[in-house]
């Protein structure tokens, strides 16, 4: 009789034995399946918030491209409509723009979608122009003031001007042109689209 009882101590001890292993397993997976999937969540977000500042920063070189076709669009509204209390204001606007599913020419056609719009929109990037041109004349590097410049050639006068002939004004080289504007977007885009883009970075 002995021998059986000590089979079956020896039975119940194998079987709790497999059983806190089974556990211990269980919670071991349990915890490794959590952590990947808080791993997977964590870069979507950080995949989420690279994608936004990338539209952020195409959008705000949307918004430059096309500020002489605002200028136009809000030239002849009637005087009404630039008084008017609007009912959106310019990050409304271009918040409810912020899609990956838009097109430049849809995103554009959106702002163009009424002139009263239009003009909101345009205040927003004239006001961020001038803090833009002011934080580039108080950091006192040439470099600043001479992007600046660039961008006000390049897309704000009424004359437009070619990468070459700004390069010819500013004494500089075509690929400067290109580098100043890079260089410029990403301050002007925080600007426009607000602390969300500074934080995005």
């Amino acid at each position: 009789m002995r021998s059986d009882e000590s089979a079956g101590k020896t039975a119940d001890a194998y079987i709790a034995a497999g059983t806190h292993i089974l556990e211990v397993a269980t919670l071991r997976g349990i915890e490794v399946g959590v952590n990947a999937a808080m791993d997977y969540l964590a870069e979507e977000r950080k995949n989420a918030r690279r994608s936004r500042r990338d539209r952020r920063l195409r959008n705000t070189r949307l918004l430059l491209k096309n500020y002489r076709l605002f200028k136009k669009h809000v030239e002849g509204a009637p005087a009404s409509a630039a008084t008017r209390k609007p009912k959106e204001s310019a990050i409304d606007i271009l918040d409810s723009l912020d899609s990956d599913m838009l097109d430049d020419s849809f995103y554009v056609e959106g702002i163009k979608k009424s002139q009263q719009r239009t003009a909101i929109v345009l205040a927003h990037i004239d006001e961020t122009l001038r803090y833009y041109k002011i934080s580039c004349e108080e950091s006192g590097k040439p470099e600043d003031i001479r992007r600046y410049e660039t961008l006000r050639l390049l897309f704000i006068v009424p004359e437009r001007h070619t990468y070459q002939q700004v390069a010819e004004v500013m004494n500089v080289d075509v690929s400067t042109v290109y580098k100043d504007v890079n260089h410029a977007i990403k301050p002007l885009s925080a600007l426009i689209f607000g602390i969300d883009s500074a934080r995005l970075d």
